[in-house]
């Protein structure tokens, strides 16, 4: 009959907020494209997934170190205390003026290193954590100085022998600098991994949100 109001027709003159099929629906695609797309990006800042932080060695700040390297890509962590706030562990600060060198062991000129964004991500284990810190080209195989140094502390002092100890050195408290494996990433392609990032995420918001769909679409 004219003039009668169908419970369909009812529901439609409802804000678009109050629909569970906005919430389901494009509330949830913007949501999880932003989510992707900034784990893409900060996947392609950082250069892939992170792995074997310290795998090289490590360097006390201030400190010396001569460090085996392989040729290529190596990252430099910084690594430091880390204390529970309240339902989280935080890694301590970097100390201000914190600066990295590397040089050949046997003379030569000394490696770029290029600056690493720390806010991609932390990693914490115990009372100790790591956050990205730079990354180096290492030109060959070989030994290679790393002299860590800090505003308001003593310059690093020089290594002692053996330089290259037969396990890569470790340090166990205070602030230091891990050189570790090059990120991982499919194919060996940063942009193809942020690319699997970005569609991994919006699979899952598809996973998540087509029963619900697929239940409303029956009613």
């Amino acid at each position: 009959m004219e003039g009668i109001d169908t419970g369909r027709s009812a529901g439609a003159n409802k804000p678009f907020y109050t629909r569970a099929s906005f919430w389901v629906g494009p509330f949830m695609w913007i949501l999880g494209a932003v989510v992707a797309t900034a784990l893409a990006i900060g996947w392609y800042a950082l250069g892939g997934f992170p792995r074997d932080h310290d795998k090289y060695g490590e360097v006390a700040v201030p400190g010396t170190a001569e460090l085996a390297l392989p040729e290529g890509d190596v990252r430099i962590n910084f690594e430091n205390g880390a204390h529970r706030s309240g339902d989280s562990t935080i890694l301590e600060d970097q100390p201000p003026g914190l600066t990295v060198a590397v040089t050949p062991a046997g003379g030569g000129e000394p490696v770029e290193v290029d600056d690493v964004p720390s806010w991609i991500f932390s990693s914490t284990s115990g009372d100790r954590g790591h956050e990205p810190f730079a990354k180096i080209d290492v030109p060959s195989d070989g030994g290679y100085l790393a002299a860590a140094s800090a505003d308001g502390e003593p310059p690093p002092p020089a290594p002692k022998p053996p330089a290259i100890q037969a396990e890569p050195p470790k340090v166990d408290s205070g602030a230091a600098l891990s050189f570790g494996a090059a990120p991982w990433n499919p194919l060996d392609s940063t942009f193809l991994g942020a690319v699997l990032v970005f569609v991994a995420v919006m699979l899952v918001i598809l996973a998540f949100t087509l029963p619900f769909r697929l239940f409303m679409g029956r009613r």
